[in-house]
């Protein structure tokens, strides 16, 4: 049993007094853990652990099975016994509990102060750990399932969350860059995922609460990542994918490609770069239209609007010059006037030059990073 902290002594209480004040602690606890495990199913259950390298271990300590299979082997039993339904054994692991519960309530009530005075643990000069007596083991003991009572109640909350029995995926935006405008919402979650895809700049930002496998997304692995995600939902794994800006703005064509795989996303939008990029345009939100560098073919179509459109960039989209050589060949002008936007997480510059100078000029060869835009004025400067 694992021990934890004290309570704080009170030098005045006697060791009856401790004795009743852990037995408190001990039902609170307790009555805290059953409210927790209050209908848990295995959706919940078994859904979204990580396996450390001792609990693999301990999983393929197989004595038991092995001797199992000898006593069939001699004669001794016909065969193993029938498998319990997930739903049975959690029930049977929550009677376990509370049997074990009553039989430790019972061995503290009926302990005389001479035994709670006996020596129970002895000091460990390796970490500091002080000699316990019997009374001072079960009063750091007896809060333990308090403990994991917010334990279960944290896990059943993220359970939730990631929505693992609709089969979702998480897709969650980042903001602008700076990580203490993340969301708390994606922070938790990051902290909880099986694993976390994103590109290597995304990445570097949600590092920090990231706390399993990080995905390097790229152009070459796309697809597989995203049929990884097929397989790894079914299995009831906990998968994030994460963007900088908000997902529906930098990366709507991955949001579609997820959402069509899955069938089900659950989007935690951020902050984008489309106001930011407006900002250093000049101009209003109500003169002008959010585009993506995957869509280019929507901003011909939006071009007779005669409102200006902020196209933004994206991860692993070229460069500039290719998305106004492809804007030209599809019918948009060569004279419409056009803002190259760059760095617009850290320290902005704006080009102003026209479409077709961007498509020619050195000032194309920019990258369309995922914190750049293109804003093309179509009802003129």
């Amino acid at each position: 049993m694992v021990s934890h902290d004290p309570p704080s002594n009170d030098a005045n209480l006697s060791s009856a007094e401790r004795q009743q004040r852990a037995l408190q602690r001990l039902d609170e606890g307790h009555a805290a853990l059953i409210e927790a495990l209050d209908g848990v199913g295995q959706a919940e259950a078994f859904l979204g652990s990580r396996w450390s390298v001792w609990e693999v271990m301990q999983h393929l300590l197989t004595e038991n099975f092995v001797q199992a299979l000898e006593e069939i082997a001699s004669g001794e039993r016909e065969m193993l016994p029938p498998f319990d339904a997930r739903d049975d054994r959690i029930a049977a692991d929550v009677a376990r509990l509370e049997a074990n519960y009553q039989r430790f309530r019972t061995l503290i009530a009926g302990l005389t102060p001479a035994q709670l005075d006996l020596p129970a643990t002895p000091y460990n000069p390796e970490n500091n750990f002080p000699a316990l007596s019997l009374l001072d083991l079960i009063e750091r003991t007896s809060g333990h399932e308090g403990n994991h009572a917010r334990q279960v109640v944290e896990t059943r909350k993220f359970v939730a969350a990631f929505r693992s029995a609709e089969r979702a995926v998480t897709v969650a935006g980042l903001g602008q860059g700076d990580p203490a405008a993340v969301p708390m919402q994606t922070r938790e979650m990051l902290a909880n995922a099986d694993y976390v895809i994103g590109s290597p700049a995304t990445l570097s930002v949600a590092r920090r609460w990231i706390r399993s496998v990080e995905l390097p997304l790229r152009p070459d692995n796309r697809a597989e990542l995203v049929n990884r995600l097929v397989r790894d939902i079914r299995a009831g794994l906990w998968s994030m994918v994460v963007t900088l800006g908000d997902p529906s703005e930098s990366a709507p064509d991955l949001l579609d490609e997820v959402e069509a795989a899955i069938g089900t996303v659950a989007l935690i939008p951020a902050p984008g770069y489309y106001r930011l990029a407006l900002d250093q345009a000049g101009l209003s939100p109500l003169s002008a239209i959010c585009g993506s560098i995957e869509r280019l073919g929507d901003v011909t179509d939006l071009s007779v609007s005669g409102r200006a459109v902020a196209v933004l960039g994206a991860d692993h989209a070229g460069t500039w010059r290719d998305a106004a050589l492809t804007l030209v060949a599809s019918g948009v002008p060569a004279a419409t006037p056009t803002d190259l936007i760059a760095n617009l997480s850290a320290q902005p510059s704006v080009s102003a030059a026209s479409l077709g100078d961007v498509a020619g000029a050195t000032t194309g060869a920019t990258d369309a990073a995922v914190d750049s835009a293109l804003v093309l004025r179509f009802g003129g400067r």
